[in-house]
């Protein structure tokens, strides 16, 4: 099987909604927040290869940027925290593709988290920037010359702040740790506890049913082997 149709098979496996790209340091990405309260940054870089062997091309986000970029009413795309999209933390005021990579500016919100989230910056715990997005198949390839995948054009949903190590070996871990970790950074322990209990209740009931039915069937068969 060829590696993109590898790639694509792995990813559709996952069955999510959206892929996170792993973060990129603060020196490339060029984290800044001002004094009055606007982060600025690239989540992406143009040309960069990532530890998945994935580079994405300027031009990318174009039609996300016309379909839903600053301005748009129906799904745009946002800043979070951690890939959290039930907490917003800032309003996006620029968003633009430039020979960098896509640029963003964005104003945290006069909230808690939002005060918590400057300070996080300010103190170096949140240093790094992520983005969820879908790939688009039919804009992706294989290079052989660069061992890389190419994202042509991806559908950019958000762009997160996110808390990772500065140990750049410590990032380097499989996709799916990264997928679950993200996934799971979206929940608060209440939420995870009632997502547990209620997972251990199915369980519970599944065995019982599945015990009722072998129960039947032992019947079933005692009767047969009466007659």
């Amino acid at each position: 099987m060829e590696k993109l149709e590898l790639l694509k098979k792995e990813r559709e496996s996952l069955g999510l909604d959206s892929f996170r790209a792993l973060p990129i340091d603060a020196e490339r990405s060029k984290i800044e927040i001002t004094d009055d309260r606007i982060i600025k940054g690239y989540p992406i870089v143009w040309g960069s290869k990532n530890s998945h062997n994935e580079i994405v091309l300027k031009g990318a986000t174009l039609n996300s940027l016309n379909a839903r970029g600053i301005g748009s009413e129906k799904n745009s795309i946002v800043l979070l925290k951690h890939h959290n999209t039930t907490v917003p933390i800032a309003v996006m005021t620029v968003l633009r593709e430039d020979d960098y990579g896509l640029y963003f500016e964005a104003e945290i919100i006069k909230t808690n988290i939002g005060n918590e989230t400057i300070e996080e910056i300010r103190s170096g715990v949140l240093k790094q920037l992520s983005y969820g997005f879908n790939y688009i198949w039919d804009k992706t390839e294989w290079s052989e010359e660069s061992d890389s995948y190419i994202l042509k054009e991806i559908r950019l949903m958000e762009i997160s702040l996110v808390t990772f190590s500065s140990d750049e070996n410590a990032q380097l871990r499989s996709f799916n740790d990264f997928q679950k970790e993200t996934i799971m950074e979206g929940f608060t322990i209440a939420q995870l506890r009632a997502i547990s209990n209620f997972a251990d209740k199915e369980i519970s009931s599944r065995d019982e049913h599945l015990e009722q039915e072998a129960g039947d069937k032992e019947i079933i068969k005692s009767t047969i082997t009466i007659f």
